[in-house]
């Protein structure tokens, strides 16, 4: 089932050819043609927004056991992902984190870890794009999407910059979804960075 969830981070980029049209009888030319190289300047990456990554996602409506619902927990979750790393609040994580979910531990080791250490991180917000949802079982679900990952920055106790991520970036992500004892649950995840 394919579900367009299109938040698309970077511009469309337009190239123009231009095409010359030649007549059957060729023109004498006194003067050799000469072009300009055109060379874009850079333009520089915002600096991510310390707020936003401290706002939480808002959690979707888990009442229904469908296609629909395991695509907005695998959003959601994804979403989750830099509000734990900038706050340090693991609560929602666990809460939809499956005990065997080896993704999820290793994210949530990552958390504790720096914050334990006094840092956090800011930015690091996914898009997602090319959405597409497939039934696996009764109860289990796989979202499969193109995840464009924004610059992130890793801020120390006393607010230094120490380390940053460039972005965007691509991965192709895969998350697995159950639906267990009336609850729903991240199963596993993989990313793949784009070439």
């Amino acid at each position: 089932m394919r579900r367009g969830i299109a938040r698309r981070l970077a511009p469309l980029v337009m190239v123009v050819a231009v095409l010359a049209g030649c007549t059957g009888e060729p023109a004498p030319t006194t003067t050799p043609l000469t072009f300009e190289t055109y060379t874009p300047t850079a333009t520089p990456t915002p600096e991510p927004d310390p707020d936003e990554a401290t706002v939480p996602p808002e959690r979707p409506d888990l009442s229904q056991v469908d296609a629909e619902t395991a695509e907005a927990l695998a959003v959601y979750f994804l979403q989750l992902y830099p509000y734990v790393f900038a706050t340090g609040d693991l609560a929602e994580w666990d809460a939809i984190s499956h005990p065997e979910c080896v993704y999820c531990a290793s994210v949530r080791s990552g958390v504790e870890e720096m914050h334990a250490a006094g840092q956090r991180m800011e930015g690091g917000h996914s898009d997602l794009d090319e959405v597409v949802t497939t039934q696996v079982s009764d109860a289990m679900w796989q979202v499969d999407a193109v995840l464009i990952e924004r610059e992130s920055r890793t801020i120390d106790a006393s607010d230094t910059v120490i380390a940053t991520a460039a972005g965007p970036k691509a991965y192709d992500s895969t998350v697995v979804l159950v639906h267990e004892n009336g609850r729903w649950l991240v199963r596993g995840a993989e990313f793949e960075a784009r070439p």
